[in-house]
């Protein structure tokens, strides 16, 4: 197995040339509507220098991995795989070939969907993430991928009432990556179960957070982390303080060195800023655009070309700790 891993010896290990430190997050590739555009999203993330991508065997009602799968052929060794357990996606079978209508339909009523996220949050039941539950999980995703490994196997979000018997977990991956069938293991989810989980873990795991520049997670050397969900809240915040006040934008502008009337001149900032505080782990993005998928892979790239923080940063985290409370040191 030659492919790229997530680890504690250097996190995305990428070839020359390439996004380094970038993942993409496979959560939304089901709702590109067609088949032909969900791998050409896969495919532009792949030409512009991503080399790792993230799923989850509940993600697009059971159906992502599979397609995943299809992009992966003839590249498996080309990239790194991480996948998730733990979350039953609970009638694919019969639900899959109607998510792409029922998505249309969320898309155009976010009232709907916000009624449906809050449901399904009253009756959630606690989870339980055993051993068996794992090996189960694992052999459908293996299928379902079309590989023999995966780079990552996560405990899928744990959160507080869940059963996880971390000990008996740790045996179990253990012994599936003696197989082959795994190369590392860890947690992915909300900030806090997760790291109370991996720290009563016996053997070194990969730990997958939700966080942004607002709540950054801390790191420490030799512990890597991935970040998600960077851009979900906070690109909206800033956006929204930015058009809080006349002349905000152009003061900004004046002082950073970019157009900060270009919302995606401020989500490239706050990219490289995940990037830069994740140098040893990496940061996963999603976008069902292809254009964005590039803007992404541009802001990625800039920032390891300057082999340091640029001042555009530098200043932009100057300005969201003052003016917005970001926890971030405006001098990191």
């Amino acid at each position: 197995m030659s492919s790229p891993v997530i680890g504690r010896q250097g996190g995305f290990l990428y070839g020359e040339g390439v996004a380094t430190g970038l993942g993409f997050g496979c959560a939304g590739l089901m709702r590109s509507p067609s088949r032909a555009q969900r791998q050409r999203l896969l495919g532009e993330a792949f030409e512009r220098g991503v080399r790792h991508f993230d799923v989850a065997r509940m993600y697009g009602l059971g159906a992502a991995e599979a397609e995943l799968g299809r992009f992966a052929r003839g590249r498996r060794e080309r990239i790194s795989i991480a996948t998730k357990f733990g979350i039953d996606p609970g009638g694919a079978g019969r639900l899959g070939r109607l998510q792409g209508p029922a998505r249309a339909l969320l898309a155009r009523f976010p009232a709907l969907r916000a009624a449906l996220k809050r449901r399904d949050g009253a009756f959630h039941e606690p989870r339980r993430y055993d051993a068996a539950g794992a090996r189960a999980s694992l052999e459908t995703s293996l299928k379902e991928l079309g590989t023999d490994y995966v780079d990552v196997f996560f405990v899928h979000d744990p959160g507080p009432g869940d059963s996880v018997d971390v000990a008996e977990l740790g045996a179990a991956m253990e012994d599936l990556r003696e197989a082959g069938k795994i190369r590392a293991w860890g947690f992915a989810g909300e900030r806090r179960p997760c790291a109370e989980l991996s720290a009563r873990a016996d053997a070194e795991v990969v730990l997958q957070v939700r966080e942004d520049v607002f709540s950054p997670f801390p790191t420490e050397p030799g512990r890597p982390v991935i970040a998600f969900g960077v851009l979900a809240t906070a690109l909206a915040r800033i956006e929204a303080h930015l058009a809080g006040e006349p002349g905000r934008r152009a003061a900004w502008s004046g002082e950073l060195g970019v157009d900060c009337g270009d919302p995606g001149a401020i989500a490239a900032l706050v990219l490289q800023d995940a990037l830069d505080r994740h140098a040893g782990g990496g940061v996963l993005f999603s976008t069902g655009r292809v254009e964005r998928v590039a803007a992404a892979c541009a802001a990625a790239t800039a920032l390891a070309a300057a082999g340091g923080v640029p001042e555009a940063l530098r200043a932009f985290r100057e300005r969201v700790q003052a003016e917005l409370g970001s926890e971030v040191a405006a001098g990191v």
